[in-house]
């Protein structure tokens, strides 16, 4: 598996630079092959709780599905069909918008290629170490994939009486 990163910067919102990046992992034919088995595609690397975010694409969908109906009411006279048009417009705006700032990632987004907006640089080099961490470790997953059949045993030893106490009491 082989890591590639983009950087490009580009003017933002209120004249503030932005800074993009870009991130896909390249895989070998058998590490495809081990995708494609175990369904790693559809498997999250990251999970980022985002309440937020939903609720923000929601309001911005609105917004545009407010927009857009006004201007396709005026441009068609015709009150169901722009409101069709505007509900389209305003649930593709809203999932787009999430898509594009939601921090969960997926195998797939890696798989593709994923941009990622980074406030400066130094949150861009925190992302390619991000990125470069959870690779080593979906890297590991599918290396231990190649040895997921058959049976493996483990044995479980009893620990002495004062450690096994511990181990009771801090639940680990």
């Amino acid at each position: 598996m082989d890591l590639l990163f983009k950087r490009s910067q580009t003017t933002g919102s209120m004249g503030r630079v932005a800074f993009r990046l870009f991130g896909k992992a390249e895989f070998s034919e058998e590490e495809d092959a081990l995708i494609e088995r175990y369904r790693f595609d559809e498997a999250v690397l990251i999970y980022a709780f985002q309440p937020g975010l939903i609720k923000q694409s929601a309001v911005r969908g609105f917004g545009v599905f407010l927009i857009g109906w006004l201007l396709f009411f005026f441009m068609f006279k015709s009150a169901l069909g722009s409101a069709t048009l505007a509900v389209l417009v305003g649930v593709g705006y809203g999932f787009w918008y999430f898509h594009q700032n939601r921090e969960t990632i997926y195998v797939r987004d890696l798989i593709h290629g994923r941009y990622f907006t980074c406030d400066s640089v130094v949150d861009l080099a925190r992302k390619e170490a991000w990125l470069e961490t959870i690779c080593a470790f979906l890297r590991q997953v599918m290396e231990s994939a190649k040895h997921w059949d058959g049976e493996v045993r483990n044995p479980i030893e009893a620990l002495p009486k004062d450690e096994a106490r511990q181990v009771i009491i801090k639940g680990i």
